[in-house]
């Protein structure tokens, strides 16, 4: 009787070790969770809106419940022969007043003060690519600070933006209106902002 007892409480904490490691709000990489995706993060090189080097490494990590949405999303794209292609995923809040500074136009770059979405891990910047990782023709750049990057814009005179952000709303992602790269996760505000490092 005691030795099943022993394997009860044995199993009672391999379960509540079980759930913990399946939080929601842990953070996740992302080229574990979608092996094929493509890792392009612009705030890791001189090729964005500052014109500076913003991450030590190109590193794309998201909130669990965040990154099983976006599994779902190129689970969808693979049925269309693309690839999700990642411009920008969790931001440390450091970083913020940078971006601000060098847009500070709160319909593209949130204040400062209010935090970001990527702060929290909850919002990614995303585009195509084909089977072979080669980034798909989209209708602007990242970052691009022009009436073309409107979402309505861009579902308007692209089909594969169309199908991106199809995918993306699919899964439960709230886009923006004035970016058509950007989404969030419907239910972002439910994690803490975060300043914590970008590291390998």
């Amino acid at each position: 009787m005691r030795a099943a007892l022993i394997l009860i409480s044995i199993a009672s904490v391999a379960s509540a070790d079980e759930r913990r490691e399946e939080r929601k709000d842990d953070w996740v990489d992302v080229s574990v969770a979608i092996p094929d995706a493509v890792i392009d993060l612009r705030y890791a090189t001189e090729h964005n809106i500052a014109g500076e080097k913003l991450y030590p490494v190109a590193r794309c990590l998201l909130r669990r419940g965040v990154a099983e949405r976006l599994v779902r999303v190129a689970d969808t794209l693979r049925a269309h022969d693309r690839r999700l292609l990642l411009w920008d995923c969790y931001r440390p809040t450091s970083v913020q007043p940078i971006l601000w500074k060098a847009l500070p136009d709160p319909s593209k770059v949130a204040p400062p003060a209010h935090g970001s979405d990527h702060s929290r891990g909850a919002a990614v910047d995303v585009s195509l690519a084909d089977r072979d990782g080669t980034p798909i023709a989209m209708p602007t750049d990242h970052d691009d600070d022009t009436p073309a990057a409107s979402r309505a814009h861009a579902r308007k005179i692209s089909a594969e933006a169309r199908l991106l952000d199809d995918s993306m709303r699919g899964a439960g992602f709230k886009p923006l209106a004035s970016e058509w790269w950007h989404f969030a996760a419907p239910d972002a505000s439910r994690y803490a902002l975060s300043d914590r490092a970008l590291t390998d």
